[in-house]
């Protein structure tokens, strides 16, 4: 899991504690309404870490790809491989 994948988790778990200590009644914030404001948070982490957690899979399988088209333009990058690479290209076959 990526860095923040994991701090949307981190937030989940928060946020879904946060919920199940006011709903017990365990914490009472029936004074001050603005705190019912994790109950939704907690589904909106959820979201988050979901979507996080697929990408990751995506952006790894694209890192993976960018690396392997870096692998192969790679010695396209210095002017004497691309000319060696045109001389081979050009080449006349060999009659056996």
């Amino acid at each position: 899991m990526s860095r923040l994948t994991k701090i949307m988790l981190d937030m989940l778990f928060i946020n879904s504690v946060a919920s199940a200590l006011f709903l017990t009644g365990m914490v009472d914030v029936s004074d001050v309404p603005g705190l019912y404001v994790v109950f939704p948070l907690a589904a909106v982490f959820y979201g988050l870490f979901l979507v996080c957690l697929a990408l990751d899979k995506e952006v790894a399988a694209f890192d993976a790809d960018e690396h392997t088209h870096h692998d192969y333009a790679a010695p396209l990058e210095h002017p004497h491989n691309v000319e060696s690479l045109h001389n081979h290209e050009h080449r006349e076959p060999v009659a056996a």
